[in-house]
C-alpha cells in the first residue's frame, strides 16, 4: 500500500493526492491472518481486541509516513480507524465458520493530513466473502493515474516473495535502516532449476 503508489508517482510532474484501496477475501488467507482481522468474534470481542492492539492491519501509519516522505509532504496528522465488518449471512473458510451477526473481518482507514487537507488515504478491507478483491492506487495530479489490480495480490504468497526477491537489493545496500523506497527496484529472482511454465502446444499429426 506504499511502494506501488510511490512507484507510480515517478511518471508525474505534479502530485496532489494519493488514494490506495485494498480489498481481500480473507477466506483464502492463512488462519493467523483470519484471526488477526477478528473473523468469528462478536462485535464486543472485536472492539476489545482493537483496544488491546491485537486486531488490526499493522503498518498503516508507517505506510502513510513513507508516502508522505517520498512526496515531500510535511504531514502534521495521521488517523488510523478500525471497525468491524459484520457478516449478514453465514460464511466459512477452511479454518473457521462465521455466523450471521458475527464479525467477518476488518475495515480500516488511514489518512494523512496537512493543515486539515487529506493528502493520503489508505483504505483496507479484509473479510471472509469479500465479493470483489482488488488492489488499486489513484494519484491525483498531472497526469491523473488510476491502477486497479482485479482480484488483488495474494497476501500470503506476496509477503514471502517480496522478502526473498529483495535479498539481492538488501545485500547491496549500505548499513543502516532502509525502507522500500531507499532500495533499487526489486524484481523476481529466478531460483536454481526454475523456469517459466510455458503453454504446451498441441501436436498436429
Amino acid at each position: 500500500m506504499d511502494g506501488l503508489p510511490v512507484l507510480l508517482s515517478a511518471v508525474c510532474e505534479r502530485v496532489d493526492r494519493v488514494v490506495v484501496n485494498r480489498v481481500q477475501d480473507a477466506r483464502f488467507r492463512r488462519l493467523a491472518f483470519q484471526q488477526k482481522i477478528g473473523a468469528g468474534l462478536t462485535v464486543e470481542q472485536f472492539q476489545a481486541r482493537v483496544a488491546q492492539g491485537s486486531v488490526r492491519h499493522v503498518g498503516m501509519a508507517q505506510s502513510i509516513a513513507m508516502i508522505a516522505d517520498a512526496m515531500g509532504w510535511p504531514i502534521d496528522r495521521i488517523t488510523d480507524e478500525v471497525r468491524p465488518k459484520v457478516a449478514y449471512a453465514d460464511v466459512a473458510s477452511e479454518f473457521l465458520r462465521v455466523e450471521s451477526g458475527q464479525v467477518a473481518g476488518i475495515v480500516q482507514d488511514g489518512v494523512g493530513y496537512l493543515r486539515g487537507d487529506p493528502l493520503i488515504t489508505l483504505h483496507f478491507e479484509a473479510y471472509l466473502g469479500a465479493p470483489e478483491p482488488c488492489d488499486s492506487a489513484e494519484i491525483e495530479g498531472s497526469p491523473r493515474l488510476s491502477l486497479n489490480l482485479r482480484g488483488g495480490i495474494p497476501g500470503d504468497i506476496a509477503t514471502a516473495s517480496i522478502v526473498v526477491n529483495a535479498i539481492p537489493r538488501v545485500l547491496g545496500a549500505a548499513p543502516g535502516l532502509h525502507t522500500m523506497r531507499d532500495l533499487p527496484l526489486p524484481a523476481f529472482v529466478p531460483r536454481v532449476g526454475s523456469s517459466p511454465r510455458l503453454a504446451r502446444r498441441k501436436r498436429t499429426s
